[in-house]
């Protein structure tokens, strides 16, 4: 069993973005220190996804200050086998509205991008709110990115970023890697880029029953996936996923600011879960591509 970990590095910024930060927006990394004194020796290999988009640069004045405000750090990281990415949330300043809008096609793309890869070679990314479209894996591809971990299988979700509602539609994703197509990023074609998808949970009978009120409140009318559950890596395990004999790779995500006491003890736990795993191997995302192509 290969597992994936990887880590959403965002910074803490105010829900409606209107205006630079006077707080130092990284001051949540802080944690990844704790996190390294309390199991740096027991942390196998974690692809570090670094937030690079325009409400990073307007908050900090750099699209790289994620990367710059921690980098003894990640450079200790990368020499010990950890791969750093890029995170991105689609969010563009909105005159009309005076704040941060969800953006589908952002003009910054590539120069966030550039700007991280000045840095490192950048070849793993996740996407804020977990978003996808055909264009955007299409960038993704011309960008040379070479695995994505955003899919989130049987999932749908409606979003607000600043005054605008969008979907995140994953309801028709397989839960096994695939290459997505250019007509259709939930379904198998064309492009390079391999999409691995978040392992799913089982859900609970309440959490079934509400997901499918939420979806027919929003004219969802497709029930499918609404027995899956995402669950962060300093949320609470109970068990693990449900495991089948031809998964091939888990992957799972947490934040940094979710390393509070509770989440730290959280992803201690169930790290020592994915370890009882018979033939674990823990793997960097561009590495798990590697290894499943390499089988193919």
């Amino acid at each position: 069993m290969n597992v994936v970990l990887a880590c959403d590095v965002d910074p803490v910024l105010p829900h409606v973005l209107s205006c630079p930060s006077r707080d130092e927006i990284w001051k949540c990394l802080d944690l990844l220190d704790d996190l390294m004194d309390a199991a740096g020796a027991e942390i196998p290999p974690i692809t570090w996804l670094i937030r690079s988009d325009e409400s990073v640069r307007f908050a900090s004045g750099d699209f790289a200050s994620g990367y710059l405000a921690k980098k003894p750090l990640w450079k200790s990281l990368q020499s010990r086998g950890h791969e750093l990415g890029w995170h991105m949330h689609l969010l563009s300043f909105d005159a009309s509205s005076g704040c941060f809008e969800f953006d589908q096609a952002p003009a910054w793309l590539a120069e966030a991008h550039r700007a991280l890869a000045v840095h490192f070679d950048v070849r793993a990314t996740r996407t804020g709110w977990d978003y996808a479209d055909n264009m955007l894996f299409e960038k993704f591809e011309s960008f040379g990115i070479r695995v994505d971990l955003s899919a989130l299988p049987g999932n749908i979700v409606w979003q607000k970023a600043g005054t605008r509602r969008f979907v995140v539609d994953w309801l028709r994703c397989a839960a096994e890697p695939y290459h997505p197509s250019t007509d259709d990023y939930q379904r198998t074609g064309n492009l390079d880029l391999l999409e691995i998808p978040i392992t799913q949970f089982s859900n609970t009978a309440a959490g079934i029953v509400k997901r499918a009120l939420w979806r027919s409140r929003n004219g969802c009318w497709a029930f499918g996936g609404i027995a899956n559950k995402t669950k962060l890596l300093t949320d609470r395990w109970d068990r693990l996923p449900t495991q089948r004999s031809d998964r091939r790779v888990w992957a799972f995500y947490f934040h940094p600011e979710d390393l509070s006491d509770a989440g730290l003890r959280n992803f201690q736990h169930n790290l020592r879960l994915l370890k009882e795993l018979p033939d674990v191997q823990f793997l960097t995302a561009t590495a798990a591509r590697d290894a499943l192509l390499a089988h193919c």
